[in-house]
């Protein structure tokens, strides 16, 4: 595909940005009391020097008290003006221009963070943080505002070319706008969406006479709270045109509140979902509009500006997944995309575990200045790695960029290991794109890869090799339960036999362990034999079926599944970010979940267990079952495959007189330590890159 839109100059105002490529605010939770790190800066500078053209950076704090998370940048003194000075210079440095996103979370804050009670526009209960704010008083509201003002002149000194004002994801000015959570009586009520933007336009005003031409000043706008009761993508066109006539020169559209049970950016959310909403805005508005929210595929993006649903595309996670997308993009390099899979794994869970943002594809990002460059080798070094899993795979990527010789073993007959069944079931997919970034980056790198080869020691030790990485993943734990082997009439497989299609799933189906290998498998088996969605689309069109039946059809098959879990709880290994979306589809697609259960036998297509969760908190002394049960699907865990490691050492302490090199044996990845794909992928880096750089 030709892109054409993408690198289209965009004209804000009296801003001119070089393309359509934006990377909106993103927490990076790396800010040291307030203060801009030199790790911050780089990670800005560094995505500007890949070619992205507007860089906004945040949320930035106005006050303590609406800051609500730890290690955030702020700007709410002078203090903070000369660091952030150095980051707006170094980004335009690399031809990008830079946005302050200036964040007041009002009930969205955290007082055991702050320290202090949150503040809103009423005193209503938040389901985000579990707390309730106190009501700002019609006094405390104009300070509110004074101190956002301050902050974007405080931008101005700092360089900024332009101030994001945050009307989005349920923070306060949302906060204002909702008929749900805006309760009060005075100036900044009102049971209208025209009465409640008092707030909102107020400040505009006061920003925009605050800053004058100095400085762009945009939005980041909610298209849809999402959330029962509060305003949909109908008011908020009213709020978009609003704001224009106000002074607003961009709106950048996103989705929902935090507090929405619509699924906003987890790997299932489908490609551009909601950038309907931008459309929808874009046709109230005459100035540029931006869209955002599971945006990774440059493909999809120039389609989105060339059918008019936007002038501007929000890369978020796609840029941390790879900082030089746009150079490859306008090189026609598509194929050495690191593509964000929407994981969460290390920006949005990592960040609920207050730590500073990682990315499961990308080890470096956030890392770039410890990762600049590695120490030089003094010698090419022979690599042989055993598994291309994705520590394996990760680890022949960088060896072989460093100028390593590189030799990979895969007992099967493709690469991936374990993610050629994680990107299975439904939603899934994206997990896929790892395995072709690999498998182009192999190729152009010259790795030597044998394919359907399980090597014997003395086959490694052929290849005199200097180092050997064991990559070889895990066994499957298998639970001391009778009948669990098949043995007693049962038909019994692992999650990844079924996964893989190589064991015919029945109509009833008993999912045994509910960590996040077995909540998927369960909702893949539900789903598995439902309508697909072209076919429903097809019959809906030509009316063959009503749109709502067809609908109906695609969301899950016919067969009967249940998911049994020995601990109180499913999903302990899910993200935070992710394990909700998980049991609400459970729900939704009724599948039958029993927790804190001991299961003792399977036997005659039956599954026998006691319960220990009762009402009374005693355990259940009869056994309950489950009959009829055409499939049973073990997903009870793994450990550590050291098999190849351990025969390796037993052969060279056999045989090391004979050998040429007496090679540094490394484990890696889950025959380390079981962990997730982040933990592979970044321990496969750490690896290959401590071996140096070869530069003959």
């Amino acid at each position: 595909m030709k892109f054409f839109n993408i690198w289209k100059p965009l004209k804000i105002g009296n801003l001119e940005i070089r393309n359509r490529m934006v990377i909106p605010a993103m927490h990076l939770g790396d800010a040291n009391e307030g203060h801009i790190t030199d790790e911050i800066i780089e990670f800005y500078r560094r995505r500007a020097q890949g070619g992205f053209g507007f860089i906004i950076v945040g949320g930035i704090g106005v006050s303590k008290r609406g800051q609500g998370v730890p290690a955030m940048i702020s700007i709410d003194n002078d203090v903070y003006i000369p660091e952030l000075k150095k980051l707006t210079d170094a980004v335009h440095q690399e031809g990008a221009k830079v946005c302050a996103q200036l964040y007041h979370a009002g009930a969205y804050s955290f007082s055991k963070i702050t320290g202090e009670q949150a503040v809103s526009a009423s005193a209503v209960y938040s389901r985000f943080t579990h707390e309730t704010p106190r009501e700002l008083s019609t006094e405390e509201v104009g300070e509110v505002q004074d101190n956002i003002v301050a902050a974007a002149e405080r931008a101005v000194k700092a360089g900024f070319d332009s101030v994001e004002l945050l009307s989005s994801a349920g923070y306060l000015i949302d906060q204002f706008l909702s008929p749900i959570k805006n309760k009060r009586t005075d100036k900044y009520g009102g049971n209208t969406i025209q009465e409640r933007l008092q707030f909102p336009l107020e400040l505009i005003q006061k920003v925009k006479s605050a800053v004058g031409d100095k400085i762009i000043v945009g939005c980041r706008l909610s298209g849809d709270d999402f959330v029962p009761g509060s305003n949909t993508y109908v008011e908020k066109k009213i709020v978009a045109e609003e704001y224009a006539k106000a002074g607003i020169q961009y709106i950048n559209v996103t989705g929902g509140w935090h507090e929405t049970r619509v699924p906003q950016i987890p790997m299932d959310t489908p490609k551009g979902a909601f950038t309907y909403l931008a459309k929808e805005i874009r046709s109230m508005v005459e100035i540029p509009v931006f869209a955002s929210n599971r945006i990774n595929d440059p493909i999809l993006a120039e389609n989105l500006l060339q059918d008019d649903y936007a002038d501007a595309i929000c890369f978020g996670r796609a840029s941390i997944a790879d900082p030089d997308l746009p150079q490859k993009i306008r090189n026609d390099q598509l194929e050495n995309v690191r593509k964000c899979v929407g994981c969460n794994q290390g920006c949005f869970d990592g960040i609920f575990q207050l730590k500073t943002l990682r990315c499961m594809v990308n080890p470096t990002a956030m890392l770039e200045l410890k990762y600049a460059s590695p120490k030089t080798s003094e010698s090419r070094k022979n690599v042989v790695i055993i598994g291309s899993g994705p520590a394996g795979l990760e680890a022949a990527r960088v060896a072989g960029m460093n100028g390593h010789k590189v030799i990979l073993f895969e007992k099967e007959m493709k690469l991936g290991g374990q993610i050629n069944v994680a990107g299975v079931p439904p939603g899934r997919e994206d997990l896929f794109n790892i395995i072709k970034y690999y498998n182009h980056q192999l190729k152009q790198l010259e790795v030597e890869i044998h394919l359907g080869k399980e090597p014997t020691p003395a086959e490694i030790l052929n290849f005199n090799p200097h180092i050997i990485i064991c990559a070889t993943g895990v066994h499957f734990n298998i639970p001391p339960i009778k009948g669990i082997d098949g043995s007693q009439n049962c038909q019994v497989c692992f999650a990844d036999e079924a996964l893989a299609g190589d064991f015919p799933v029945g109509k009833k189906v008993v999912v045994v362990g509910g960590a996040a290998t077995g909540v998927e498998t369960a909702l893949w088996a539900a789903k598995k034999g439902a309508m697909d969605p072209e076919v429903a689309k097809f019959l809906a069109f030509y009316e063959g079926l009503s749109a709502k039946d067809a609908m109906q059809r695609t969301f899950r098959g016919e067969r009967e599944v249940h998911l049994l879990e020995y601990l109180p709880k499913i999903g302990n290994s899910i993200g935070k970010s992710t394990k909700w979306v998980f049991l609400d589809e459970l729900k939704k697609l009724q599948i039958n979940v029993k927790t804190f259960i001991d299961i003792t036998e399977f036997r005659d297509g039956t599954v026998y267990f006691k319960e220990r969760n009762l009402p009374d908190g005693e355990a259940n002394l009869e056994e309950s079952s489950i009959s009829h049960v055409d499939t049973f699907i073990l997903a009870t865990g793994v450990k550590p495959n050291r098999d190849m490691s351990q025969a390796l050492k037993n052969y060279i302490k056999d045989h090391k007189e004979k050998l040429k090199t007496v090679p540094d044996i490394k484990i890696i990845g889950d025959a380390k330590k079981v962990g997730t794909i982040l933990d592979a992928i970044h321990a496969g880096f750490k690896t290959a890159y401590r071996l140096g750089l070869y530069s003959p």
